[in-house]
């Protein structure tokens, strides 16, 4: 990863220019978003399919819960990878501007 980063600054007349290093960030950032939204829905489609066979019976008691922290979490993880990507792709634009 060294050898990415590496290669990813560039040297300007005012320093090292750190925006390939931030796209990397925010690719690797929204990557590791993304599995864990994958792993987060594997989990779901475990109880929904494979623990009724082992004998898990449908209870309100535990569904509500488990429903509303699936669905936050999922809103979460989605929300986060856009406020990362608008945010932190949009930087260098509000940069320019304020100059």
């Amino acid at each position: 990863m060294s050898g990415m980063i590496g290669m990813a600054l560039r040297e300007t007349e005012t320093g090292v220019d750190f925006s390939r290093v931030r796209a990397l960030i925010i690719i690797l950032v929204d990557v590791m978003l993304a599995v864990a939204l994958v792993l987060l829905l594997q989990v779901d489609r475990l109880i929904n399919s494979t623990l009724y066979g082992y004998g898990l019976t449908f209870d309100i008691a535990w569904a509500q819960p488990y429903w509303t922290m699936l669905r936050t979490s999922l809103v979460l993880i989605y929300v986060a990878i856009i406020a990362i990507s608008l945010v932190e792709l949009l930087y260098p634009y509000f940069q320019k501007k304020r100059q």
